[in-house]
């Protein structure tokens, strides 16, 4: 039987082997050709942690008794499957990751043809019916290919060809031992930097931080960067769709202010930048002196990619370090986006730390507040009862309020046991006193649940 509770948002994770096993891997391998369709061609990745090789061999053997025909890419980040599936014009893609999960974690991201990320909202239902309730027909013929260095090298020269300057640089990596490891490297070394790296061997163990790129992990990046005097740091997380940095003065950026550097250097007057609805008001205050028009939707690359191509933006990106390029195929590419924080510094003459600079010092907080996943709808239906009878929210994704002093945001987390707040303010002052009111509501709300499960137990 299929754990239902392992199908998220955007993909498929859970806890190996108790959430999701071999066996399961099957299932989905076959639920997915089913949903593809016979006689089609998928590219079949995963990344580095020690549970993959399982998974994507029971995967593999699923994909093959549907019909499918598969371009083995073996271990690469998570982008450059994406790259591969509308390169090579496939008609979709696996992934085999939990993506900045800890290292107990594992799943799978799905792409149709044209590397359409599959979500809940568009496929990824159909593959989790599919695979509780198969027909197993097995398909005789069997059909791998494997691609995975012809892959990495067009993808490498897929990314330089777009790089106009940048030549110079001294630049600092960590991989994290994820799927970056040995490929971010050479990428940045070709295009002209010089390269000091961390943490850049595969090991799915995550022995040196974790695997997800948070400003409490990248002590070592941020002593490299310091140490060696670099131009910028960039950390990647475990499958290499997100990616930190880190400035010349071993500041930790997060993901909205760089994408808002990036936008304002690389959007003209009446281009769209499209953001999730947690993001900084720096990043509109940074579209404003392009002329670019703003657009926001949803938190989740499946939202964002998908919204970038309804309006034809050029570019989009995250709070959380996803940054999304229509020149990637909408992928959310870190790589591209090294690459590009590279141009930039070059053709403007400016440190990372300057260039952060221009965009207006708002004080925010991020926190986490940690929930079982089934008390979740509940909680955010008290919490949003009550922010309703004093404020008027705003719900594109989670339940946004503004205040005199600034805003926060509650939200759902899609990936973690988790809800997350973030508020923002123009200074710290206000900002304790716009953070106080999201945490109290969820405190409340929270124990009144708790205490109402307990007592019916």
């Amino acid at each position: 039987m299929i754990n239902e509770r392992i199908f998220k948002a955007y993909d498929i994770r859970g806890i190996f082997p108790r959430d999701l096993d071999g066996s399961t891997a099957k299932m989905v391998g076959y639920a997915f050709g089913r949903y593809i369709g016979e006689g089609e061609r998928i590219g079949l990745c995963m990344d580095v942690r020690t549970s993959s090789p399982e998974l994507k061999r029971n995967a593999m053997q699923g994909l093959l008794d549907s019909g499918l025909k598969i371009v083995d890419i073996g271990v690469a980040p998570t982008p450059v499957l994406h790259f591969a599936v509308s390169y090579y014009k496939l008609d979709g893609g696996m992934m085999i990751t939990a993506s900045h999960n800890p290292k107990e974690w594992n799943g799978f991201k799905f792409y149709k043809s044209g590397s359409v990320s599959i979500g809940l909202e568009n496929g990824l239902s159909e593959i989790r019916d599919i695979a509780e309730r198969p027909e197993y027909v097995k398909k005789e013929h069997r059909n791998v290919e494997n691609l995975e260095q012809e892959v990495l090298e067009d993808y490498k020269r897929f990314l330089l060809d777009r790089l106009k300057a940048g030549k110079g640089m001294r630049v600092g990596i960590d991989p994290g031992n994820g799927a970056y490891s040995g490929i971010a490297k050479d990428i940045f070394k070709e295009a002209g930097a010089e390269v000091f790296a961390i943490n850049d061997s595969r090991n799915g163990n995550f022995p040196n931080r974790s695997p997800e790129p948070k400003d409490e992990s990248l002590s070592g990046l941020k002593e490299l960067v310091s140490k060696e005097k670099l131009d910028f740091g960039i950390a990647f997380d475990a499958d290499g769709d997100r990616g930190v940095f880190v400035n010349n003065n071993a500041e930790v950026l997060r993901g909205d202010r760089t994408l808002a550097i990036i936008a304002m250097n690389m959007i003209k007057k009446g281009d769209k930048l499209v953001f999730d609805v947690s993001c900084s008001e720096a990043v509109e205050d940074g579209l404003r002196q392009s002329g670019g028009i703003p657009v926001v939707t949803r938190i989740g690359r499946t939202f964002i990619s998908k919204k970038m191509l309804e309006v034809g933006a050029g570019i989009g990106g995250e709070l959380s370090g996803h940054t999304y390029f229509a020149d990637m195929y909408y992928a959310d590419d870190p790589m591209f986006a090294g690459l590009k924080i590279m141009e930039i510094i070059s053709n403007r003459k400016k440190s990372l730390e300057e260039l952060g600079r221009e965009l207006p010092d708002y004080k925010s907080i991020v926190l986490e507040m940690p929930i079982e996943d089934s008390l979740k709808s509940k909680v955010m239906e008290i919490i949003h009862k009550e922010l309703s009878e004093k404020y008027e929210p705003i719900t594109i994704d989670g339940i946004k309020v503004k205040t005199d002093e600034g805003w926060f945001i509650i939200r759902v987390s899609n990936t973690t046991p988790m809800i997350k707040i973030v508020a923002e303010a123009k200074n710290s002052e206000d900002l304790e006193k716009v953070v106080r009111i999201p945490k109290e509501i969820f405190e409340e709300a929270l124990s009144h649940v708790s205490g109402f499960r307990d007592k019916n137990l």
